[in-house]
C-alpha cells in the first residue's frame, strides 16, 4: 500500500523537510552563538547544504538506477551511494581536524536534516496509511 504513495506526497514531504530541517538549524545556530560557539553557525549551513546535495543527487541516482520494470540495478546504486556518503563525510572530518567547531556544525546540519527527514516521511507515511484505511472501510 505504501509503495503507491503519490509523488506529490514525497514533493510535500521534502519541501517540509527543507523547511523545519532549516528552522531547526537557526534554532541551534541562535543557541550555539549565545553559547559563545559562532562557528557552530556556518557549519550548519555546510552541512544543511551537503545534506540537501546529497538528497537531490540520491534523487537523480534512483531514477537513473532503476530499469524499465522498476527493479534498482543494485551495483551501481551502491557505488553512487558510497561515494555521496564518503564525500560528506569526508567533509565533516576535514573540518573536524582543522576548525573543529565548524566541523561539529556541519556533522550537526547534516543531523538535523536526516532526523527532518525521517520525522516528515514517518508523519506523512502514517497519514496515507490511515487515508487508504479510511477510504477501505467506508
Amino acid at each position: 500500500m505504501l509503495g503507491s504513495l503519490p509523488v506529490l506526497g514525497v514533493d510535500r514531504i521534502v519541501r517540509r523537510t527543507l523547511t523545519s530541517a532549516a528552522m531547526a538549524a537557526l534554532g541551534v545556530a541562535a543557541l550555539a552563538i549565545g553559547l559563545g560557539h559562532p562557528l557552530i553557525a556556518p557549519g550548519l549551513l555546510v552541512g544543511l547544504g551537503l545534506a540537501i546535495a546529497n538528497h537531490r543527487v540520491f534523487q537523480a541516482s534512483a531514477l537513473r538506477f532503476i530499469d524499465p520494470e522498476g527493479s534498482v540495478r543494485r551495483k551501481p546504486f551502491a557505488g553512487s551511494v558510497l561515494l555521496r556518503l564518503a564525500a560528506c563525510t569526508g567533509v565533516a572530518v576535514v573540518a573536524l581536524v582543522f576548525v573543529q567547531p565548524l566541523g561539529w556544525g556541519i556533522i550537526a546540519g547534516l543531523a538535523i536534516f536526516q532526523a527532518a527527514m525521517l520525522v516528515n516521511a514517518i508523519v506523512a507515511l502514517i497519514g496515507y496509511q490511515r487515508e487508504g484505511e479510511a477510504g477501505g472501510a467506508a
